[in-house]
């Protein structure tokens, strides 16, 4: 029987555990009522809870956020680095233009390309006092977009990659499950059942949350979009059309497996991406964009440690670090063993050092390049005149403007059709690896070359859908976003217990035969899921 009939067989034998699933979801469920039929109230409590923890723990998810990407380096320069992933004889998955693809679009979502024009007037307007700059100064806008770059770059990408290695030892050379019920069994010597299922729990409420969360600023984009270039209003039915389509989109992607779904998916964004990014550069000011994108990338490397730990110290009103720093890197947090175990996927094939490189470097590039010719063009406008961005802010809102600044070049509408396909493929490419690694943490036992029952992954495309959908009709979207820092600060428990195993597995394997991995893998990848239980 070939690997992939044996894998179906597999599958057909995994069921989800209810007890994992429908507790968290309908938790959300009530938070998401609550959230429609008292949004203010809501809207309240969460904003004051997102001020107060930034106020207390803030500097604990900053820290941690650095050192997750000074740790990445020792990964490189070490002999950690010399690992193979899956044995010495293990032969790539995916090619390097693919597995490219899969990592950019899987860690982007929606929030990029909204805030790549939004982010930079934010800051260039009303920068921190840390910064020791003047609103609408120089020294403002090369700090606006070198905080932007940042924001987006280097530290969300460590952040997903370092969970990441525990789970490409532990599945790919170790040939356990991938599972919390694994991380936890491996750190600890012994099963410790109520442990895991706290952490897979706590995942389900929280990536379930932010998915939804990010759906919804899409709905919201997309809606702002039609309504600028169609004069289509928005509307609580055009929500629901565009949610329908887009769960469609990314629910029958993921449905067809990571080496279909989402290789494609990832492949048709990219060009997008590559294609709005050089139109917008040709046709906006070159000039200024390239001055802007160097010497803000200058600023951000003079400055990286800075940039990241940035909070009111003796600046007790000011809420900067809260708005944007604490709230990106509590949301990346959020993510950190999740994403880990979509990175761990990939990684069959390729070194540690390979691993990290790639999976921080690449996309963190694409990035910083990103911002740089979409938030420079934005301060360009903003600067020469062209048009008073900030003050169509105030009036409009972000999601508006945004679109007014595409139609400030030429054939501006058609660009902004592309922006908003975009914009849909951008969410599908997270919306997909998110729901298959929410299905992989409710499915008991399920091997890395496995994917988790068709079914769950529908049910948990339905329920990211109808939560966004809810939130943004009913106008509770805010409620959600208040949780992030709460949330981040919970999934930083599990995501320390990745940090301890990536460094346990890779001292263990580092001189083991093989790298730890046996010498017959398919014989030993049936025992090990066959014995597995919770």
């Amino acid at each position: 029987m070939d690997n992939q009939n044996i894998n179906t067989k597999k599958e057909s034998k995994k069921k989800m555990n209810p007890l994992i699933f429908w507790p968290p979801t309908i938790i959300l469920a009530i938070f998401v009522i609550a959230g429609a039929l008292r949004t203010e109230q809501v809207g309240k409590i969460m904003t004051d809870m997102l001020y107060g923890m930034s106020d207390y723990f803030g500097w604990y998810l900053n820290l941690l956020s650095l050192i997750l990407l000074l740790i990445s380096v020792v990964f490189i320069v070490r002999k950690y680095g010399d690992i193979k992933i899956g044995g010495k004889d293990a032969e790539p998955m995916y090619t390097i233009p693919q597995w490219i693809a899969m990592t950019i679009c899987g860690g982007i979502g929606t929030g990029l390309l909204f805030w790549a024009m939004g982010e930079p007037i934010y800051h260039f307007a009303t920068p921190p006092a840390g910064a020791g700059v003047e609103a609408f100064s120089r020294e403002a806008g090369i700090f606006a977009v070198s905080q932007a770059m940042w924001d987006w770059s280097f530290v969300q990408y460590a952040t997903y990659t370092i969970p990441g290695i525990a789970w490409a030892i532990l599945v790919n050379n170790k040939k356990m499950p991938l599972s919390y019920n694994s991380l936890v069994k491996f750190l600890f010597k012994k099963d410790i059942p109520w442990l895991a299922n706290i952490f897979r729990v706590l995942t389900v409420f929280c990536i379930c949350g932010c998915v939804s969360n990010s759906m919804g600023a899409g709905l919201l984009q997309i809606g702002g979009g039609l309504n600028s270039v169609f004069g289509i209003p928005q509307t609580a039915l055009i929500w629901l059309i565009v949610a329908i389509v887009i769960a469609a989109i990314f629910v029958l992607s993921c449905v067809s497996g990571l080496g279909n779904g989402l290789k494609k998916l990832s492949t048709i964004t990219m060009y997008l991406f590559f294609a709005l990014m050089l139109y917008t550069l040709v046709t906006g000011n070159t000039t200024f964009i390239g001055k802007i994108t160097s010497e803000s990338i200058g600023n951000m490397i003079d400055n990286f440690a800075t940039k990241t730990t940035m909070m009111n110290a003796m600046v007790p009103g000011e809420t900067w670090s809260a708005d944007w720093i604490v709230q990106y890197f509590a949301s990346f947090i959020v993510y950190m063993p999740v994403m880990g175990m979509f990175f761990c996927r990939m990684a069959k094939g390729r070194t540690i050092r390979q691993f990290v490189l790639l999976n921080i470097g690449v996309p963190s590039i694409f990035c910083v390049i990103w911002i740089g010719i979409f938030g420079g063009q934005a301060i360009y406008l903003q600067t020469s005149g062209t048009m008073d961005i900030w003050a169509a802010v105030n009036e409009q809102g972000m999601q508006a403007t945004v679109f007014q600044i595409l139609q400030s070049l030429p054939l501006g509408k058609i660009l902004c059709v592309v922006f908003l396909v975009a914009i849909c493929f951008s969410f599908c490419t997270l919306a997909d690896p998110m729901s298959s690694a929410l299905a992989t943490v409710c499915v008991d036992g399920l091997h890395i070359e496995s994917e988790p029952p068709k079914n769950l992954k529908i049910i948990i495309g339905v329920v990211i859908t109808a939560v966004a959908y809810t939130s943004v009709a009913t106008g509770g979207l805010n409620s959600i976003k208040g949780l992030f820092v709460l949330v981040g600060l919970l999934m930083s428990v599990p995501g320390l217990f990745c940090l301890a195993a990536s460094f346990k597995a890779c001292r263990q394997v580092l001189h083991e035969k093989n790298y730890g991995c046996p010498e017959n893998e398919n014989e030993n990848m049936e025992l090990l899921e066959d014995k597995e239980t919770v």
